[in-house]
């Protein structure tokens, strides 16, 4: 699985060893062995003190890369590559001084320079890389372990004090400090970028620029007036890599590239090959400058020319460099790749052991719990719902079931209420209205007998007298009878 990238660190790094190169490109034409008379020298000057910055950047952008590593045994295992890759390049540049330089170095001298890493003159900045690798992870448990950001803050200005005031502190012909404060100048660049990348937000490309313009601007003019004086490049107070100004420069550099943006596209594997070829272009590109050196004198006789040269002989350097680097990781790269195959298979290998299948058992159904009595305060609503009903016609529900295994939750008691008395019976015939007929479908009444309707003197209450006459003369006897009443 291919991881994300940032593509300025990347950049920020590659420009690191360039750097670096170019400062054993400018040393190896042995321009400042020419007097400095006259303020013509101030372009190599200043091209001299930016590239001298060079191990300042580097660590710098591992800082800002590895500041949130923690402590852990798989860690190291970096190393692992490292080492090849440092084996490997040491070899072929002993190869080449021996070969193409005619160098004589015995056996003895072969294994010193391994150690030693003095292999060329670019090695000691290798082995820098490799004590600032090993002490990584022990100086982000440390920035980790403050509990502010002004505790950070402090750290940072302390180490970065120690280590870059120094030459600086020069006063009387001695220095106020050690020499050996200077050794703490990878460990100041390296805290400033984890410090960048925690509280860094936004990019601040025209502020850096104007500051990293200023600085080589003062540094260069007070090296160029110290050695007009002298009539040669003469500094003391600034001939360091752990200079101040080299530090302001990194974190200025580091300003501009930085940025939060992750990604894995064909520029970020482009850079991300190359800065993983740096370490090999690092130990490469100084025996390669020695041995394009005769050639690039011969082709330019003047001085001024065989410096700016450079400009164009250095990038191209770096990158062949890089690609001999990544051309001696790939028989790494079979090994590590056939590793891990092994112990793919290997894990498949346990994975395949046979194993009884297992057989579904049937699972036994649920036991039915009995359900309350009907007068049991704690039954449940739903044992409520489902008593039987008495049937009344077609509106009679059919009694619902329980499902299986259901459960169901004890209701409260109900809430006693007073008793009222009964209604009085009410006959049958009052019930039912004339309007009802004997075969409604919507109640069950017994059918009674049928009955004429009632006359006028059964409701008053008058005998009837008229028994056996027509209706004619029942009709005349009443008239007469309400007549004579009146």
């Amino acid at each position: 699985m291919q991881k994300s990238r940032n593509l300025g660190i990347d950049i920020l790094c590659c420009f690191g060893v360039m750097l670096l190169l170019g400062l054993q490109y400018i040393d190896a034409v042995g321009y400042f062995n020419e007097p400095i008379t006259s303020w013509d020298a101030a372009a190599p000057v200043a091209a001299r003190w930016f590239c001298l910055s060079g191990a300042m950047v580097l660590s710098a952008g591992t800082g800002y890369a590895l500041g949130s590593k923690k402590f852990s045994m798989g860690y190291f295992k970096i190393f692992i590559r490292l080492i090849y890759v440092y084996v490997l390049g040491t070899a072929f540049a002993l190869l080449f001084r021996v070969v193409m330089l005619h160098e004589e170095i015995t056996w003895i001298g072969a294994v010193q320079a391994f150690v030693q890493f003095t292999a060329t003159d670019t090695g000691k900045f290798a082995g820098m890389y490799f004590a600032l690798l090993l002490a990584a992870p022990f100086l982000n448990a440390a920035m980790q372990g403050l509990p502010s950001r002004q505790a950070r803050l402090t750290f940072l200005i302390i180490i970065a004090a120690f280590s870059t005031l120094q030459p600086i502190l020069w006063f009387n012909d001695m220095y106020l400090l050690p020499e050996q404060c200077t050794a703490l100048f990878p460990m100041a660049a390296y805290i400033a970028g984890a410090y960048m990348k925690r509280y860094s937000k936004r990019k601040h490309v025209v502020l850096m620029c104007l500051i990293l313009v200023l600085i080589c601007a003062v540094e260069t003019a007070a090296v160029m007036y110290a050695s007009l004086t002298k009539g040669s490049l003469w500094c003391p107070w600034l001939d360091s890599a752990a200079s101040l100004p080299c530090f302001g420069i990194a974190v200025c550099l580091l300003g501009i590239f930085h940025s939060k943006k992750m990604g894995k596209g064909s520029v970020h594997r482009f850079f991300a090959g190359v800065a993983g070829g740096a370490l090999a272009a690092l130990l490469l590109g100084d025996p390669l400058i020695d041995v394009a050196l005769p050639a690039i004198v011969e082709q330019f006789m003047d001085i001024q020319y065989q410096y700016w040269a450079g400009v164009v002989i250095v990038p191209i350097i770096f990158i062949l460099s890089c690609v001999l680097g990544l051309v001696l990781q790939i028989p790494l790269l079979g090994i590590r790749s056939r590793l891990r195959s092994e112990e793919a298979e290997a894990e498949e290998d346990e994975e395949e052991i046979p194993t009884r299948p297992r057989t579904k058992r049937p699972r036994p159904a649920p036991e039915r719990r009995p359900l309350p009595a009907a007068n049991d305060p704690r039954r449940s609503i739903r044992v409520a719902v489902n008593e039987p009903q008495p049937e009344v016609g077609h509106m009679t529900q059919p009694e619902e079931e329980t499902p299986p295994g259901a459960t169901t939750l004890p209701s409260p008691p109900p809430p006693e209420r007073p008793q009222e008395p009964e209604p009085p019976e009410i006959p049958p015939e009052r019930v039912r209205g004339k309007h009802f007929s004997d075969e409604s479908p919507t109640m069950e009444i017994p059918a009674q007998k049928r009955r004429r309707p009632e006359t006028v003197e059964e409701i008053l209450g008058i005998p009837d007298k008229n028994e056996g006459k027509s209706t004619a003369e029942s009709i005349h006897d009443l008239i007469d009878k309400i007549g004579g009443t009146e």
